[in-house]
């Protein structure tokens, strides 16, 4: 489960060694992946859709040091866009 609500998931690369145990090993190396570009952007702005609840980041860890600007901006472009849609987040670190 990704998430309440139909949602859109992104999925990313890279992921402590200290972590690793949390997730599938093809998500661990922050090299691995597709190159998120600004067509997969577009497509994941899906969640502007009203039946879409909002977004999950998921992966590997989104916030991997080779992850954690990127994700941050999205997730805020998301949220100026879309203030209504939830964000969830999962890593391996404890809030």
């Amino acid at each position: 489960l990704n998430g309440d609500g139909l949602r859109v998931v992104l999925w990313v690369a890279g992921m402590q060694p200290s972590l690793q145990r949390l997730s599938e090993s093809d998500t661990w190396d922050p090299e691995g992946g597709v190159l998120f570009d600004e067509s997969a952007k577009q497509e994941i702005l899906a969640v502007g859709q009203t039946y879409i609840e909002g977004i999950t980041f998921s992966g590997g860890d989104p916030l991997h040091e080779k992850n954690v600007d990127e994700v941050t901006a999205f997730a805020r472009e998301i949220k100026e866009k879309y203030p209504k849609k939830n964000i969830w987040l999962y890593t391996g670190y404890l809030w």
